[in-house]
């Protein structure tokens, strides 16, 4: 804690070539194959909603020392007698409620680079606005549970010219908020939410982390304080602080009011993506409710092109204010009855829904969409900054009620397209999942560019003759960093229609996908 006088001065790495398994699966009555195509042409399907960041206006330079100076000598009395350190304790009650509103508007460019050499420049705005009422359900020195219901949770997007609206649906508004000193987590036990619904909520400046800006002992006007890399890191969602001087220094007492201010910059990164960030931005500490009631943040942040993300210069307002309220009736325990609102890897994991292509599934949140489009979706696994694994998910042409692709077929399209980097066959079941869907696996072990390669192709079909395509492709040292991803996709998968019901919440994490003992490759009628 630094003191100063009353009136300061104003002063993975990718997968090397991953090659794309030009794979084609031959119907039994079809006289032509059909594409089990990968396609790395990025038409790159931007996250509905990104990490938001904001503009503030310049006060001249003279003028805005002069409010400065008058801003803190009007704090320093309070009815004539000088200010006195004081000790800003946020109150820790349960079962505290509270309306929040938080708007948000975003301007800058996206940084992509499809080709993976030239640096396209997009330019992006975007306006969001959520309202939601919140309980604490518990709330200790290093950690915080709230749940909230989402009144309004939307945002208007434009990329390039062209316009989407991200919400949060309806049968989401029930969202549980943990917290601890190291990560914050959110999740509905209504169900999974959907990638862009998690990033249209899971903003910068999270109101529940407000609190831990307060210094730890007592403050006068003009003091100032550092705040550590793990809060920093939790605030602007990021997985590392390399650089951080963010500093909170009080600037006024207004009656009950504490003004305070927050500047400096970090850098830091996400999924291995650089970031650098400039903050700038004002909070009110209301002493007699012991709260932060008022939050109005400018951030600059120029983030790099990732993995599986594009990059983006931007620049962006948040405004947050936080009203004590009475617990709403949609957050008291009879409302809240019957849902689970611990935390659990099923509760956690993200629902994936084509459109397009008529499935769904449900994925770990180290997926992201790269692709979705009527012929292919693309997703890639990101773990710890390194780029571990890509899934292309293919609809294939309908079949014949009742003809299905055989499992020696399905190996020997395989063998086709893979031709000289087919090495050996590791592994080759079929299986039959819970709701009926017939499942095809195998495992393909061999060299793309002299680079050891595993693939792990799955066929999927039923009686329909509905089909969808898998090929999960990983360097053959990071197997085992990948595990049984593939199971846990597949073994949650379904075909869908354009509407589509929701998957529950599952308790005990997603089913493996070989639910049936491995049999041969006959072909079922």
């Amino acid at each position: 804690m630094n003191r100063q006088q009353p009136v300061p001065t104003v002063d993975l790495n990718q997968i090397s070539k991953l090659r794309r398994p030009k794979t084609k699966i031959r119907a039994a009555d079809e006289s032509k194959p059909s594409d089990m195509v990968f396609d790395v042409q990025l038409q790159f399907l931007v996250s509905k909603i990104f990490r938001i960041v904001n503009d503030d206006l310049e006060i001249p330079r003279i003028s805005r020392k002069f409010l400065l100076v008058i801003g803190v000598c009007v704090g320093t009395f309070r009815d004539g007698v000088a200010a006195e350190p004081m000790l800003l304790v946020a109150a820790t009650d349960a079962n505290q409620g509270a309306r929040v509103r938080i708007v948000l508007d975003v301007k800058g460019d996206l940084k992509l680079n499809a080709d993976g050499r030239q640096v396209t420049r997009v330019p992006l705005t975007a306006h969001g606005l959520l309202t939601y009422d919140q309980r604490v359900l518990r709330i200790g020195p290093e950690v915080r549970r709230d749940v909230r219901h989402y009144r309004e949770a939307s945002a208007q997007i434009n990329v390039g010219g062209s316009s989407e609206t991200s919400s949060l649906s309806s049968n989401r508004r029930i969202v549980v908020v943990d917290c601890n000193s190291q990560r914050t987590t959110m999740y509905s036990p209504l169900g999974p939410l959907a990638r862009e619904q998690l990033e249209l909520i899971e903003i910068q400046g999270n109101p529940m982390l407000l609190d831990r800006l307060l210094p730890t002992s007592e403050v006068d006007i003009g003091d100032h304080w550092r705040h550590d890399d793990q809060l920093v890191a939790q605030l602007f969602g990021l997985d590392a602080i390399h650089r951080n001087d963010l500093t909170s220094t009080l600037r006024a007492v207004e009656r009950e009011i504490v003004v305070i201010d927050l500047s400096g910059s970090l850098r830091g990164a996400i999924d291995g993506v650089s970031s650098d960030i400039e903050v700038k931005a004002k909070y009110h500490f209301d002493r007699q409710l012991r709260r932060i009631r008022w939050l109005a943040m400018t951030i600059k942040e120029n983030r790099s092109i990732g993995h599986a993300s594009p990059g983006f210069e931007v620049t962006a307002r948040i405004r947050t204010s936080i009203d004590p309220a009475e617990v709403a009736s949609s957050l008291r325990d009879s409302a809240l009855t019957g849902l689970d609102l611990e935390s659990e890897p099923g509760s956690l994991l993200l629902d994936f829904v084509s459109q397009q292509g008529g499935f769904r599934f449900l994925h770990p949140r180290n997926w992201q969409v790269m692709v979705d489009r009527h012929d292919v979706a693309i997703l890639r696994m990101i773990d710890r900054g390194d780029l571990i694994a890509q899934c292309n998910a293919s609809k294939l042409p309908d079949l014949p009620t009742g003809k299905r692709v055989s499992l020696q077929g399905f190996q020997a399209d395989i063998q086709r397209a893979l031709s000289k980097e087919y090495g050996e066959v590791v592994q080759a079941t079929q299986g039959t999942s819970p709701d009926g869907n017939r499942i095809l696996r195998v495992v393909i072990a061999g060299l793309s560019s002299g680079l050891p390669i595993e693939w792990r192709y799955y066929h999927i079909s039923n009686r329909a003759g509905r089909q969808v395509s898998f090929v999960f492709t990983m360097d053959a040292k990071l197997v085992e960093r990948f595990a049984e991803h593939d199971e846990g996709i597949i073994g949650s998968f379904q075909f869908a229609d354009v509407v589509v019901a929701p998957i529950p919440v599952p308790r005990l994490g997603p089913a493996r996908a070989a639910s049936a003992t491995p049999a041969s490759g006959s072909e079922l009628r």
